[in-house]
């Protein structure tokens, strides 16, 4: 009822932004376009989104695990079938400084197991129930609080498809239940890759094609993950609701349109903890083309947290070039991102709130959100095997206000880095190696290190350096 609420205190704004979607959608229908998902070919980002249905024919099937890929499940459920699933990732990670060494101890190592099963039942065309459990543990301390790292057994996903049949073709897939969910690049709608336990909402969704564009509707809240056996609940302070459309523009040109409305109870700025409820409008125009690559996306927030104004925006883009008839087919890139920071000269509040962002963020040290902090990335990536991929970063990072923070995930700040008058924050530089043998597995390794800038050492911030190695295996 408080999204229904927050909804109709701002229905003229939100009204012209849900026109101007469909009006879009309308006019650029008869092309094709999908806001690009992770993951790939054979094991998407979001595992309901895996397709096995070409092993209906048996001499399709070649793989060991092909047999529980495809069941089918016979009369009276011919176009029926059950998909079974999994996943067992092992990550060992080790801080020097976690947190910049700010309250955290000097240095910790551990490993992080995942085992994910999923089962995906296809009653029909219309009918599907997709059942996904997780056990997460940490070996090791990190020596800081975590909710993401331990939950011994938990339902991580659990939902029902309905689509039903019209006369003009099938309607919208209406989801209800617990989902993940991943919007565009994940800069605000995130599934949590990097740290050991995903994210997941509870909630309804409805989903619909047409002709080349996706329009989805959501209203969802988190999920409160608990270290213990099936404990993990709906987080009741916080709610998610919107709608996500992509549609097609012109040639290798396609946009995302969207509209986050977002509600937290207990959201804490300038000290003080409060009811926050925010609007998000954005856009993200993306595309390949002749070896170049694009992504860029503008977002504007506005709404109130503690009866006072919010006011904010953020601004990302990535660019680069593929050599691609180079030894290595190396590309050059250049990312950046700005956030706004909050004045305290002023009654508004300006610090931007990514809500769900993906992690990491900035690099692969995981320490900041795009909150208060511009920063540009150059990067080069190269293929020196068929199967192995290097990427090398060098981030340098700024405030945006000298009267606002520094942000980490959950929207925590670090403590003192509002009292500091400098806005240089550091630099990271970083390598990641990956190396995929076989469809199913995938090995990697990340070095970083962040040389803490005026910004952190003046808040008793120190320089950071991060390693980590992981096995990934999926079925």
């Amino acid at each position: 009822m408080s999204q229904m609420r927050h909804v109709l205190s701002c229905r003229w704004p939100v009204a012209a932004f849900v026109i101007a979607l469909l009006a879009c959608v309308t006019a650029l229908a008869p092309a094709r376009a999908a806001s690009p998902e992770g993951g790939d070919s054979v094991y998407r980002l979001m595992r309901y989104n895996d397709d096995f249905t070409a092993l209906k024919d048996p001499a399709k099937r070649s793989d060991f695990w092909d047999p529980i890929k495809y069941i089918p499940l016979g009369a009276p459920f011919d176009s029926g079938y059950l998909s079974f699933g999994g996943e067992l990732r092992e990550r060992f990670e080790s801080y020097q400084n976690p947190n910049f060494g700010i309250r955290a101890p000097g240095h910790n190592a551990y490993l992080l197991h995942r085992l994910l099963l999923h089962a995906d039942l296809h009653a029909d065309e219309h009918l599907r129930f997709f059942l996904q459990f997780g056990q997460f543990q940490r070996i090791g301390e990190r020596g800081l609080p975590s909710t993401t790292d331990i939950d011994r057994l938990d339902l991580t996903q659990g939902f029902v498809d309905f689509t039903p049949p019209t006369p003009w073709g099938d309607g919208p897939t209406l989801r209800a239940g617990r989902a993940e969910m991943a919007y565009g690049f994940q800069r605000l709608v995130a599934v949590r890759e990097g740290p050991n336990v995903r994210r997941a909402f509870d909630g309804v969704r409805a989903i619909q094609s047409i002709g080349g564009a996706t329009i989805n509707l959501f209203a969802v809240r988190p999920v409160a993950d608990y270290a213990g056996v099936f404990d993990d609940r709906t987080n009741m302070k916080q709610a998610l609701w919107g709608s996500y459309v992509t549609v097609p523009v012109w040639g290798p040109l396609s946009a995302d349109l969207y509209w986050f409305g977002y509600e937290n109870l207990s959201a804490t700025y300038r000290g003080r903890t409060g009811h926050e409820r925010r609007n998000s409008f954005g856009t993200r125009l993306f595309g390949k083309a002749a070896g170049w690559d694009w992504n860029a996306e503008a977002v504007l927030q506005s709404g109130t947290f503690a009866n006072q104004s919010i006011s904010a925006w953020m601004v990302s883009g990535i660019a680069g070039y593929t050599f691609r008839s180079l030894p290595w087919q190396p590309r050059l890139g250049l990312e950046g991102t700005a956030a706004s920071g909050d004045d305290r000269s002023s009654a508004t509040i300006g610090t931007f709130n990514p809500m769900y962002p993906r992690l990491p963020y900035f690099a692969e040290t995981s320490l900041l959100v795009p909150a208060n902090v511009y920063d540009i990335r150059p990067v080069v990536s190269f293929t020196p095997l068929r199967d192995v991929t290097v990427v090398l970063g060098w981030d340098m990072l700024w405030r945006m206000s000298t009267t606002d923070g520094l942000y980490g995930s959950g929207m925590t700040m670090y403590p003192g880095t509002n009292r500091v008058t400098a806005s240089r924050v550091g630099t990271e530089v970083s390598f990641d190696i990956r190396w995929r043998p076989t469809q199913h597995l995938t090995l990697g390794a990340i070095a970083a290190e962040f040389r803490a800038g005026p910004a952190i050492t003046a808040a008793g911030g120190k320089n950071v350096d991060f390693f980590a190695l992981f096995a990934t295996y999926k079925i």
